[in-house]
């Protein structure tokens, strides 16, 4: 490989680097404690929603099936 193409995949290299870790620090920098607790609230908001709406629909489902075993009877007499 010549001589020129090795410096140019060293410079390459050591501009991948930089911009990676400059990604980095910029990743760590723009997370902080508020939208970290944000979106903490915000998924436990989602969760607890997810468990209302399962346990409203067992409701619904079982007060359905009661109205319907109320009803076999009469409809069988």
């Amino acid at each position: 490989m010549p001589r020129t193409e090795l410096t140019r995949m060293g410079i390459a290299l050591a501009v991948a680097v930089v911009a990676m870790s400059f990604l980095a620090l910029d990743a760590v920098v723009d997370v902080n404690s508020g939208a970290i607790k944000q979106r903490i609230e915000t998924a436990q908001a989602s969760i607890v929603h997810v468990a209302m709406s399962h346990h409203d629909l067992a409701s619904a489902v079982q007060a359905w099936t009661h109205r319907d075993h109320e009803k076999q009877p009469s409809a069988i007499e």
